[in-house]
Protein backbone atom coordinates (compact mmCIF):
# COMPACT_ATOMS: atom_id res chain seq x y z
CA UNK A 1 0.00 0.00 0.00
CA UNK A 2 1.70 3.46 -0.70
CA UNK A 3 3.12 5.55 2.01
CA UNK A 4 -0.14 8.12 1.21
CA UNK A 5 -2.89 5.55 1.43
CA UNK A 6 -1.69 4.23 4.34
CA UNK A 7 -1.29 7.92 6.23
CA UNK A 8 -5.40 8.24 5.09
CA UNK A 9 -5.80 4.78 7.05
CA UNK A 10 -4.44 5.83 9.73
CA UNK A 11 -5.87 8.87 9.84
CA UNK A 12 -9.61 7.75 9.26
CA UNK A 13 -9.01 5.06 12.31
CA UNK A 14 -7.94 7.70 14.45
CA UNK A 15 -11.23 9.80 13.75
CA UNK A 16 -13.18 6.80 13.95
CA UNK A 17 -12.43 6.30 17.37
CA UNK A 18 -11.88 10.24 18.63
CA UNK A 19 -15.15 12.08 17.30
CA UNK A 20 -16.87 13.30 14.30
CA UNK A 21 -16.43 15.70 11.95
CA UNK A 22 -15.32 19.60 12.34
CA UNK A 23 -18.00 22.40 12.47
CA UNK A 24 -17.77 24.15 9.45
CA UNK A 25 -18.39 28.28 9.55
CA UNK A 26 -21.16 30.14 8.02
CA UNK A 27 -20.46 31.95 4.76
CA UNK A 28 -20.25 35.97 4.34
CA UNK A 29 -23.47 36.94 4.54
CA UNK A 30 -25.32 33.91 5.97
CA UNK A 31 -26.56 33.86 9.44
CA UNK A 32 -25.33 31.37 11.83
CA UNK A 33 -26.95 29.05 13.82
CA UNK A 34 -26.25 28.18 16.93
CA UNK A 35 -26.60 24.72 17.68
CA UNK A 36 -26.99 22.98 21.44
CA UNK A 37 -24.06 21.75 22.60
CA UNK A 38 -23.81 18.26 21.76
CA UNK A 39 -24.80 15.99 24.28
CA UNK A 40 -22.23 12.85 25.99
CA UNK A 41 -22.17 9.74 24.54
CA UNK A 42 -22.21 7.31 27.18
CA UNK A 43 -21.35 4.65 25.28
CA UNK A 44 -18.18 6.52 24.02
CA UNK A 45 -17.43 7.93 27.33
CA UNK A 46 -17.30 4.41 28.42
CA UNK A 47 -15.33 3.41 25.78
CA UNK A 48 -13.14 6.07 26.29
CA UNK A 49 -12.22 5.16 29.60
CA UNK A 50 -11.65 1.63 29.32
CA UNK A 51 -9.19 2.57 26.43
CA UNK A 52 -7.10 4.60 28.87
CA UNK A 53 -7.38 2.19 31.62
CA UNK A 54 -6.28 -0.62 29.31
CA UNK A 55 -2.70 1.61 27.71
CA UNK A 56 -1.87 2.83 31.86
CA UNK A 57 -2.08 -0.89 32.58
CA UNK A 58 0.26 -1.50 29.31
CA UNK A 59 2.55 1.21 30.12
CA UNK A 60 2.60 0.21 33.89
CA UNK A 61 3.88 -3.53 32.12
CA UNK A 62 6.37 -1.84 30.08
CA UNK A 63 7.73 0.29 32.91
CA UNK A 64 7.14 3.10 31.16
CA UNK A 65 4.81 4.48 33.98
CA UNK A 66 4.81 3.30 38.04
CA UNK A 67 1.35 1.77 39.43
CA UNK A 68 0.53 5.04 41.39
CA UNK A 69 0.38 6.94 37.95
CA UNK A 70 -1.79 4.94 35.89
CA UNK A 71 -4.60 7.18 36.19
CA UNK A 72 -6.72 8.29 33.22
CA UNK A 73 -5.39 12.11 33.19
CA UNK A 74 -2.15 10.64 33.11
CA UNK A 75 -0.32 12.87 30.19
CA UNK A 76 1.07 9.82 28.55
CA UNK A 77 -2.35 7.65 28.77
CA UNK A 78 -4.28 11.05 27.78
CA UNK A 79 -2.40 11.29 24.29
CA UNK A 80 -1.99 7.83 23.56
CA UNK A 81 -5.66 6.91 24.07
CA UNK A 82 -6.68 9.53 22.11
CA UNK A 83 -4.40 9.71 19.45
CA UNK A 84 -3.67 5.69 18.74
CA UNK A 85 -5.87 3.94 16.30
CA UNK A 86 -8.45 2.24 18.74
CA UNK A 87 -6.95 -0.70 17.28
CA UNK A 88 -3.79 -0.47 18.36
CA UNK A 89 -1.17 -2.72 20.90
CA UNK A 90 1.81 -1.03 22.29
CA UNK A 91 5.21 -3.20 22.10
CA UNK A 92 7.24 -0.91 22.99
CA UNK A 93 7.07 2.92 24.80
CA UNK A 94 9.96 5.56 25.48
CA UNK A 95 10.68 9.25 26.31
CA UNK A 96 11.91 10.89 23.62
CA UNK A 97 14.55 13.28 24.09
CA UNK A 98 14.68 14.50 20.60
CA UNK A 99 13.96 13.74 17.38
CA UNK A 100 15.12 14.56 13.52
CA UNK A 101 14.36 13.90 9.75
CA UNK A 102 16.95 13.92 6.94
CA UNK A 103 14.27 15.22 4.99
CA UNK A 104 11.27 16.24 4.86
CA UNK A 105 8.29 13.14 4.11
CA UNK A 106 4.43 12.91 4.41
CA UNK A 107 4.05 11.12 8.12
CA UNK A 108 0.97 9.67 8.84
CA UNK A 109 0.13 12.58 11.81
CA UNK A 110 -3.13 13.16 14.41
CA UNK A 111 -3.09 16.16 16.40
CA UNK A 112 -5.12 16.72 20.08
CA UNK A 113 -5.54 19.28 22.40
CA UNK A 114 -4.70 18.37 26.33
CA UNK A 115 -5.04 20.50 29.14
CA UNK A 116 -1.56 21.30 30.41
CA UNK A 117 -1.26 20.96 34.26
CA UNK A 118 1.48 23.59 35.02
CA UNK A 119 3.87 20.84 35.93
CA UNK A 120 8.00 20.17 35.28
CA UNK A 121 7.58 17.03 32.96
CA UNK A 122 10.57 17.64 30.97
CA UNK A 123 13.81 19.86 31.66
CA UNK A 124 12.69 22.45 34.22
CA UNK A 125 15.74 24.67 32.54
CA UNK A 126 12.97 25.02 29.25
CA UNK A 127 9.79 26.00 31.67
CA UNK A 128 8.32 29.31 31.18
CA UNK A 129 6.41 31.69 33.16
CA UNK A 130 3.15 32.06 32.52
CA UNK A 131 1.46 35.85 33.60
CA UNK A 132 -1.92 34.75 33.85
CA UNK A 133 -4.12 36.02 36.73
CA UNK A 134 -3.24 34.26 39.82
CA UNK A 135 0.48 33.51 41.12
CA UNK A 136 2.77 32.58 37.96
CA UNK A 137 2.28 29.47 37.08
CA UNK A 138 5.57 27.52 35.47
CA UNK A 139 4.98 25.41 32.74
CA UNK A 140 7.54 23.17 30.74
CA UNK A 141 7.15 20.66 27.92
CA UNK A 142 4.95 17.83 27.81
CA UNK A 143 7.27 14.60 27.49
CA UNK A 144 7.61 13.40 24.08
CA UNK A 145 6.93 10.15 23.41
CA UNK A 146 8.29 6.98 20.86
CA UNK A 147 6.79 4.32 21.00
CA UNK A 148 5.85 0.73 18.91
CA UNK A 149 2.67 -0.82 18.00
CA UNK A 150 2.06 -3.72 16.36
CA UNK A 151 2.29 -2.26 13.07
CA UNK A 152 4.10 1.33 13.80
CA UNK A 153 6.93 3.19 14.85
CA UNK A 154 5.43 6.72 16.18
CA UNK A 155 6.21 9.27 17.81
CA UNK A 156 4.82 12.90 19.59
CA UNK A 157 5.45 16.23 19.13
CA UNK A 158 3.82 19.36 21.59
CA UNK A 159 3.57 22.79 21.85
CA UNK A 160 1.86 24.95 24.01
CA UNK A 161 -0.93 27.34 22.13
CA UNK A 162 -2.17 30.43 23.20
CA UNK A 163 -4.70 29.18 25.64
CA UNK A 164 -1.73 27.18 27.66
CA UNK A 165 -3.34 23.98 26.66
CA UNK A 166 -0.98 21.11 25.09
CA UNK A 167 -1.42 20.73 21.32
CA UNK A 168 0.25 17.20 20.49
CA UNK A 169 0.79 15.74 17.59
CA UNK A 170 1.43 12.46 17.00
CA UNK A 171 3.70 11.12 13.72
CA UNK A 172 3.75 7.45 12.48
CA UNK A 173 5.47 5.33 9.77
CA UNK A 174 4.64 1.38 9.19
CA UNK A 175 7.05 -0.99 10.17
CA UNK A 176 6.93 -2.57 6.34
CA UNK A 177 8.83 0.77 4.98
CA UNK A 178 11.06 0.38 7.60
CA UNK A 179 14.27 -1.11 6.50
CA UNK A 180 16.39 -1.46 9.71
CA UNK A 181 17.86 0.87 12.87
CA UNK A 182 21.30 0.84 14.58
CA UNK A 183 22.56 2.46 17.69
CA UNK A 184 24.54 5.79 16.01
CA UNK A 185 25.93 7.12 19.72
CA UNK A 186 24.95 4.95 22.26
CA UNK A 187 26.47 7.90 25.00
CA UNK A 188 24.15 9.93 23.93
CA UNK A 189 21.29 7.82 23.56
CA UNK A 190 20.78 8.04 19.29
CA UNK A 191 19.10 5.97 17.68
CA UNK A 192 18.83 5.86 13.41
CA UNK A 193 15.93 4.37 11.72
CA UNK A 194 16.35 4.14 7.92
CA UNK A 195 12.47 4.16 5.94
CA UNK A 196 12.80 2.50 2.11
CA UNK A 197 12.42 5.42 -0.29
CA UNK A 198 12.37 7.34 2.29
CA UNK A 199 14.53 9.63 4.79
CA UNK A 200 16.90 8.87 7.88
CA UNK A 201 14.99 9.04 11.29
CA UNK A 202 16.83 10.24 14.10
CA UNK A 203 15.80 9.69 18.11
CA UNK A 204 17.01 10.27 20.71
CA UNK A 205 16.45 8.27 24.18
CA UNK A 206 18.49 7.47 27.10
CA UNK A 207 21.73 5.62 26.64
CA UNK A 208 19.94 2.59 28.83
CA UNK A 209 17.24 2.28 26.15
CA UNK A 210 19.13 2.50 22.84
CA UNK A 211 19.40 -1.50 22.41
CA UNK A 212 15.68 -1.85 23.40
CA UNK A 213 14.78 0.40 20.43
CA UNK A 214 16.71 -0.45 18.20
CA UNK A 215 16.13 -4.10 18.56
CA UNK A 216 12.22 -3.81 18.51
CA UNK A 217 12.38 -1.55 15.48
CA UNK A 218 14.29 -4.44 13.89
CA UNK A 219 12.63 -7.63 14.77
CA UNK A 220 8.84 -5.39 14.24
CA UNK A 221 10.48 -4.41 10.47
CA UNK A 222 11.73 -7.66 9.91
CA UNK A 223 8.17 -9.57 10.41
CA UNK A 224 5.86 -7.45 7.98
Amino acid sequence: MPIEDWNREFGELVRRGAGGPSEVAPAAGEQGIENDPPASDPDSDQAMAERRSSIAARLVELGFITADRATSDNPAVEVLGELLPPDAELGLCLTCHGFSSSAPYPFAETTGVFPNRGSFRMNPALAEVSPLSGPPLLTAPRRELVVCSQVALSWTASRLDSDRQDVVTLYSTPFRDVLGATVRHRRRGVVEVWLEGGPGLSFRVTPEATDELQAHIDQAAQSQ
